[in-house]
């Protein structure tokens, strides 16, 4: 990215989003049930705070995590495409498969997935997962069983604000005796970038909820508000949560997905940025209605999405598929 475009990045405010306790949560309190509902059918953003006996332990895997992470994407790249899986849920990706943030580019990010499903039920045995999972069996089956908690906490919150009767809970929709295409994913976007490989393109997430922790600046949402890009702030102690698409559709649009991106800071060309993301998706063989109205399965949606995500910015553009129907920001005719 040129130095004007660093210039005109570093010039964008910072978003204003609620915090929720996520201990308040585990104990039902209605005040900050009333704000997560707030947060989430305005922003679709917001930070939840897990500095509580109830959330620490997953801030503890998170550094122990980062640690594993640099290990595996410190080797060199022929290594790493031996976790390849050629599949969206399970392995490593490595950059430029996807399109980027400017105008022709491609994305400037590898990832290493693990697949929720894989992990719980067969075990690190499980030939689909990688070799760094097999090698820290615990510290992924912990993180994961931990981001499970507050995700699926956050959605029986959601349930009670929402007055879902009992077969319409968001929680029946994401049983964990069913197939899904829940993953955690692990990121990192690679110093030095070229001006081929830039970034992470505006979109919404796939699923119900992201969890999301990152130590480094890079990602920005588009503001409802505004329509404006405006930095998310990261902050100790606290994870970033969003609403996917999924979650949008299984609440009848009364909740909002919002579009999001990941660019190049003044710090890209000298070091790494890395993040963890827990996609908490609904079961495969939900139907929910689409932008256009179309009753879809959420693994066809799944599916879609990820294969809209390599199409050209061009292509990308003829559909509803890459914002999720959250399309305010190419109405606008905001550009990067």
């Amino acid at each position: 990215m040129s130095q004007s475009n660093l210039q005109e990045q570093s010039s964008l405010k910072v978003a204003h989003l609620e915090t929720i306790d996520f201990a308040k949560l585990l104990a039902h309190e209605e005040a900050e049930v009333s704000k997560l509902m707030t947060a989430c059918t305005t922003a679709g953003f917001f930070y939840v705070d897990l500095q509580g006996q109830s959330g620490r332990g997953l801030l503890e895997d998170e550094d122990s995590m980062y640690k594993t992470m640099s290990e595996f994407f410190d080797q060199p790249l022929d290594v790493k495409m031996k976790e390849d899986r050629g599949s969206h849920k399970h392995g490593y990706k490595p950059p430029g498969v996807f399109a980027g943030v400017e105008t022709n580019s491609r994305d400037n990010y590898e990832t290493l997935k693990v697949g929720w499903g894989q992990l719980r039920r067969i075990g690190a045995k499980s030939p689909l997962l990688p070799s760094s999972v097999k090698q820290h069996p615990r510290l992924f089956d912990d993180f994961i069983s931990k981001a499970h908690l507050v995700t699926m906490t956050i959605m029986h919150s959601l349930s009670n604000a929402l007055h879902a009767d009992p077969a319409n809970r968001l929680e029946q929709h994401h049983r964990d005796d069913a197939d899904s295409n829940t993953t955690l994913v692990l990121l990192r976007y690679p110093k030095d970038i070229s001006s081929s490989c830039v970034g992470h393109n505006q979109h919404t997430d796939i699923g119900s909820l992201t969890l999301l922790f990152s130590k480094q600046w890079g990602l920005q949402i588009l503001s409802p508000e505004t329509q404006k890009w405006e930095w998310v702030a990261p902050r100790p102690g606290q994870a970033i949560i969003n609403v996917g698409d999924s979650l949008r559709f299984l609440s009848g649009k009364k909740l909002a997905s919002c579009v999001h991106r990941v660019v190049p800071t003044s710090e890209t060309p000298t070091e790494h940025r890395y993040s963890i993301a827990y996609f908490l998706r609904p079961e495969n063989g939900i139907q929910y209605e689409d932008p256009e109205g179309h009753a879809i399965s959420a693994k066809q949606w799944h599916d879609n999405k990820y294969k809209t995500f390599a199409d050209s910015h061009e292509k990308q553009a003829t559909n509803s598929i890459l914002l999720g129907g959250m399309d305010n920001a190419a109405k606008a005719g905001i550009t990067v």
